[in-house]
């Protein structure tokens, strides 16, 4: 039996792509390419449970138009179907009572209609600079936050089950955690989950673990000194990166 306010955890690979070295390491690596993996974290007990991140949209045109101007071909995402791997799991979407997502962007919210009983929680500078009142708008396409579908999705059917939290450290449910870092997006946040085994973390704000060990910021990054903070936050915690091919699949606590 596992208390109400601590989970057991299944990370799932939901996605891939190949980008060029200096995005994932701030000024190094120009002739050299990345592996990325995205992943899907399930946080589950006896009485509830919760999801990071829905998948990739099953429609990757507008995402793949954007990476072949950005890097050619290569850097084309592949998705796997994410609803398909939970279910297999034991966990139909109408089953989840709980989810988010880091950052806000079309490879986390892209299947997130899917789950018609969950409550969403989006960090509110997320929610408010990237998407309601989005700055930046002459670099920034809105529809890769979050895609037209999502976001009338989440305006109207899902209104009622729309919670914009804090961004602070805030306690999204008993035992689950989400810190807003920044770093990569506005909405970008570790996430801590309480397990048997202690404390946990997951975030989008180091791509890979290298980027903590070696206190170097990703390349795609909206405040280096944000990565920075949130590197030494993650250096007293046991975390996984969640575009890191390295990080496991599977249960991990």
């Amino acid at each position: 039996m596992t208390s109400s306010d601590t989970f057991h955890v299944k990370i799932f690979k939901v996605g891939r792509c190949q980008v060029p070295g200096p995005e994932v390491t701030w000024m190094r690596g120009w002739d050299t390419w990345e592996e990325l993996h995205f992943h899907m974290v399930l946080a589950y007990n006896d009485s509830t449970n919760f999801l990071i991140n829905t998948g990739l949209p099953e429609d990757l045109s507008v995402r793949n138009r954007e990476m072949v101007l950005f890097a050619g071909e290569r850097a084309v995402f592949e998705a796997r179907d994410s609803v398909s791997m939970l279910s297999a799991a034991g966990f139909r979407p109408e089953e989840i009572r709980n989810l988010s997502v880091t950052p806000i962007q079309d490879y986390t919210v892209g299947r997130m209609a899917e789950f018609r009983n969950a409550r969403i929680f989006l960090p509110k500078r997320g929610w408010v600079e990237d998407v309601v009142a989005q700055e930046d708008a002459e670099i920034k396409n809105r529809d890769l936050f979050m895609p037209p579908g999502v976001l009338s999705y989440i305006m109207f059917e899902a209104r009622e089950r729309l919670v914009i939290y804090e961004d602070v450290d805030s306690e999204l449910v008993p035992g689950i955690r989400a810190i807003q870092v920044g770093c990569h997006h506005r909405s970008s946040v570790i996430f801590v989950v309480r397990t048997p085994a202690g404390e946990v973390a997951f975030t989008d704000a180091a791509f890979k673990r290298k980027n903590v060990e070696t206190m170097r910021p990703i390349g795609i990054a909206e405040d280096l000194r944000e990565c920075l903070r949130a590197y030494r936050m993650l250096k007293g915690m046991r975390f996984f990166a969640l575009y890191d091919p390295d990080t496991p699949e599977g249960d991990i606590a």
